[in-house]
């Protein structure tokens, strides 16, 4: 039976970033990848970019076979808490997944830490919670989960290079996108990985 995955972001490539290579491995071994992207990012680009049309493109070569977009208020999800858990459970409900992967609450961004939030109580009847970083996720980030990405790093960057509206931007960098990959693979002694808090993980 395969399995079905929720993936959630705040803004367009924040799923792609956090946890964009685990998904791409878990469609390659035949998982149902579902996202649910929050917001158009409209403050985080030039009038006019497309961020929604780039982030359905990056995840579908990640291997999505659907992508919810919404258009809550960039920059002021703590407003919106109620409705973001709202749409989260009704996201859970459709998808009824076995896993979710969301974003962390240790971080600058108060979009992310609101998702985060929402999340947890949105996604308390889902049995795996993983919550990804971010480029604004604090220091003390410390993940207890690694996947190891080494087979699709290639297909994260490619898929990361839709973001053309992003492209300058430091973290969006191929240097930097595999010196990341590369450090917390060699936190436990393996190739490129992905990490991940677990706030739930039943087995």
């Amino acid at each position: 039976m395969p399995l079905d995955i929720l993936a959630i972001g705040a803004h367009p490539d924040d799923i792609e970033l956090g946890c964009g290579g685990s998904l791409a491995k878990l469609a390659r071994d035949g998982a149902r990848v579902h996202a649910l992207v929050l917001s158009r990012g409209g403050r985080g680009c030039h009038d006019g970019a497309d961020r929604s049309g780039e982030s359905h493109r990056a995840l579908q070569q990640l291997g999505a076979l659907h992508v919810q977009q919404c258009d809550f208020p960039d920059t002021c999800f703590p407003a919106c808490r109620n409705e973001l858990i709202a749409t989260i459970e009704r996201a859970c409900a459709a998808v009824a997944p076995q896993r979710v992967y969301t974003m962390c609450g240790q971080d600058h961004h108060q979009d992310h830490r609101t998702v985060h939030e929402c999340s947890i109580i949105a996604c308390r009847g889902v049995g795996q919670v993983l919550c990804y970083e971010s480029p604004s996720t604090l220091p003390q980030f410390a993940p207890q989960v690694f996947e190891d990405i080494s087979a699709q790093l290639e297909q994260k960057i490619l898929a990361l290079r839709e973001h053309a509206s992003q492209g300058e931007r430091q973290y969006m960098q191929e240097s930097h996108l595999r010196c990341h990959a590369q450090f917390r693979g060699q936190q436990i002694g393996i190739g490129p990985c992905e990490g991940f808090l677990a706030h739930r993980m039943v087995l």
